[in-house]
């Protein structure tokens, strides 16, 4: 669906991809450029249901925000250090080089993923409580808003609810009642 410079990606059109080291699977929301091996950027939501490592993104960097299951422990291998992402909406932003292997709490777990090439571009990530009308993104960049719970309407339109990932250039007044993660992608390059 496109409408007002907006694109709505459904979770449920989406397929299913391996991960790059073959552990496991995503499933890819968007990407830039749409087509081709390489990417700019990507929103991917991904089923880890085994312990076991991280694949390698070199020169890029990674937003994981934790949407559902009881969490997991990320261990950095080149320092030891352990970060636990235990509360659905817990983040952790980190360099896609570094070796990272995932250790499940409780079970298998759902994670929202951004991931980007850092030479050109930057990127923000924020959970919004939207209720009400509210102005969500910049006049800078691509803003992708992942609903996590509830609706958004855009200029009237029933937009997105859960699992939908909805992109758009700059800002929009956005109208419901949704929790959801923002993610902003600024280009570096002038």
């Amino acid at each position: 669906m496109v409408a007002v410079g907006r694109v709505v990606h459904r979770r449920g059109a989406a397929v299913a991809m391996p991960w790059r080291n073959g552990g496991g699977s995503t499933t890819e929301l968007t990407r830039e450029p749409r087509q081709g091996d390489a990417f700019d950027w990507r929103v991917s939501v991904a089923e880890v249901a085994a312990d076991g490592p991280f694949s390698e993104f070199s020169g890029y960097d990674r937003v994981i925000v934790l949407l559902a299951g009881d969490g997991m422990n990320l261990r950095f291998d080149d320092t030891g250090e352990v970060v636990t992402l235990r509360t659905p909406l817990d983040a952790l932003r980190f360099d896609g080089e570094r070796p990272v292997s995932a250790h499940l709490v409780g079970g298998p777990t759902t994670d929202l993923n951004l991931i980007w090439r850092r030479a050109a571009f930057d990127a923000e990530a924020a959970v919004v409580e939207a209720a009400g009308s509210r102005i969500i993104g910049n006049g800078d960049g691509t803003t992708l808003v992942h609903i996590v719970r509830g609706e958004i309407e855009i200029d009237g339109d029933r937009a997105a609810s859960a699992g939908d990932l909805v992109e758009w250039r700059g800002a929009q007044v956005v109208v419901g009642d949704a929790t959801a993660v923002v993610f902003t992608v600024s280009s570096r390059e002038a």
